[in-house]
């Protein structure tokens, strides 16, 4: 997450130019960025935080240490205290357990300022089967995993979906709403650009439930990443006080098959 994510310049230097072209890259201040939720499959959960940096720097974002950070259940009125952990800016939780129906409140408190957040956990969509499609794309046929499962009717549903390869997360970002496909079966596929699934291979998918707030974020990420995007912009934060990043309590299942 850099500050200038909003403008990628891109400059063609032609061999017949003789003008220089000078490009001002604006340095700007260096923001917070929070990345955290809470699910239904019980804790440790982890609130991550690090300093954005300039556009021309390094992709080494600074880990934030010494800051307060607790997470309310706003049901129950018990407040958790999460624990600084490793050098990259973790923090864990010690007693919470997320509740499907729950708000639940992020606080965190750095040199005197306070970040904060809320998000109430859905109703459980379960996966009813992940399976696999062959498409042929570019005279190359990709196995790609398909997510099969019931949207429930009369009730405006999110969804983000995470893929996993051999345990190993693939980088991509999937977002999905219901506004066409309220109360129906959904086969949702997971495009994959540049890699393949092969035989034997071991395919996670981690399906969540997940408010307007988070949808939207990661919904962002998603145009950002496709090839059609031009302009790559921040996903708008729902975290107070000009924070980067986002905070969700999210109610997910989880599926794999081996291929």
């Amino acid at each position: 997450m850099k500050t200038h994510l909003i403008a990628i310049p891109i400059i063609i230097f032609f061999a017949s130019c003789t003008k220089t072209i000078d490009v001002n890259l604006r340095t700007a201040a260096s923001q917070i960025v929070i990345q955290g939720n809470i699910t239904n499959l019980g804790g440790p959960y982890y609130v991550k935080i690090n300093k954005s940096v300039s556009f021309d720097a390094d992709n080494t974002y600074p880990a934030v240490y010494g800051a307060i950070v607790s997470v309310l259940d706003s049901n129950t009125n018990v407040r958790d205290y999460f624990t600084q952990t490793g050098n990259e800016g973790y923090y864990a939780s010690n007693k919470l357990s997320g509740q499907i129906g729950h708000t639940y409140k992020l606080s965190v408190i750095i040199d005197g300022e306070e970040y904060t957040s809320s998000s109430t956990m859905p109703d459980y969509v379960g996966i009813n089967e992940l399976t696999f499609t062959h498409t042929k794309i570019f005279n190359q046929v990709r196995n790609l995993p398909q997510v099969n499962f019931k949207d429930p009717q009369g009730v405006t549903n999110y969804y983000t979906f995470t893929l996993l390869v051999n345990n190993v997360p693939y980088k991509a970002f999937y977002a999905l709403d219901d506004r066409l496909t309220d109360g129906n079966m959904i086969r949702q596929q997971l495009y994959m650009d540049s890699a393949y699934i092969q035989m034997n291979d071991l395919v996670t998918v981690v399906m969540a439930s997940v408010d307007k707030n988070v949808y939207n974020y990661y919904n962002v990420l998603q145009s950002n990443s496709g090839a059609s995007s031009t302009t790559p912009s921040n996903p708008p934060s729902n975290i107070s006080n000009n924070a980067l990043g986002y905070f969700g309590a999210e109610c997910v299942d989880v599926k794999s098959v081996t291929f």
